[in-house]
């Protein structure tokens, strides 16, 4: 509330002269810390209302990936580079723990969000060849493997479909590591994936003709002779 009886008397009064220099640093550091409080501000206020967009998988009902994250990923270098901004600043002392707490969550984000999308990519590779009946009989150990992950990938969705706010899903503290956790296992399920492809070639040959994805469609359907027939001239060319 304003103090009526507070008049430029009173700093006269108190010799406020003499002390001019200190308060000159006093009042520039106030200033300047309310400057990057603002800063600090935008950030926070920005990243309320961001959130993923989550898209239906192909056909099904109950399957979930990311969409676009161009924007996030623009916001995010936005903001890190405001927050180092603030960090650099020789006014920040009185809101360091605030502004630090601010960027861990932004990296945390960050982090999150690229291993995220490592992981939908190898799932979108490997989700149509495991749902071949005909894949899951020759890999049993790979299909256990990536229906495991598939079963945790779909709960993340499931979550983050129902609460799309990009901080709220990423400060989950058990979701960057098994997003890690699940991109170990589907590299190791495409190297064993190669593998078996190449016992395949070793018996014959003429499969290395044929790419990887020309490969496992055969393999998909081994009782189905009309798959075979499309890649059969690439095999003798």
């Amino acid at each position: 509330p304003k103090d009526e009886t507070f008049t430029l008397q009173t700093l006269l009064d108190v010799q406020v002269g003499a002390v001019r220099d200190p308060l000159t640093v006093i009042s520039t550091e106030a200033t300047q810390e309310a400057a990057l409080e603002e800063l600090l501000a935008r950030v926070t206020s920005k990243w309320a209302n961001v959130e993923f967009t989550v898209l239906p998988y192909k056909d099904s009902k109950d399957v979930y990936i990311l969409g676009a994250i161009d924007d996030i990923q623009v916001a995010l270098e936005d903001s890190l580079v405001t927050m180092s901004t603030i960090l650099a600043s020789r006014f920040v002392a009185g809101i360091r723990p605030e502004v630090e707490r601010v960027e861990k969550q932004l990296n945390t984000i960050s982090e999150t969000l690229d291993q995220w999308v490592q992981v939908q990519k190898a799932w979108m590779y490997l989700e149509p060849i495991f749902s071949a009946q005909d894949i899951q009989k020759q890999l049993p150990s790979e299909y256990r493997a990536f229906d495991h992950v598939h079963k945790q990938l779909r709960e993340i969705m499931r979550r983050t479909k129902d609460r799309p706010n990009a901080l709220q899903t990423t400060s989950n503290p058990t979701l960057l590591e098994t997003l890690c956790k699940s991109f170990e296992t589907l590299e190791a399920i495409q190297k064993s994936l190669e593998e078996y492809l190449e016992t395949k070639r070793v018996i014959f040959p003429r499969f290395y003709f044929l790419s990887n994805d020309e490969l496992l469609e055969i393999l998909a359907q081994t009782k189905n002779v009309q798959a075979v027939q499309p890649h059969m001239g690439k095999c003798f060319d």
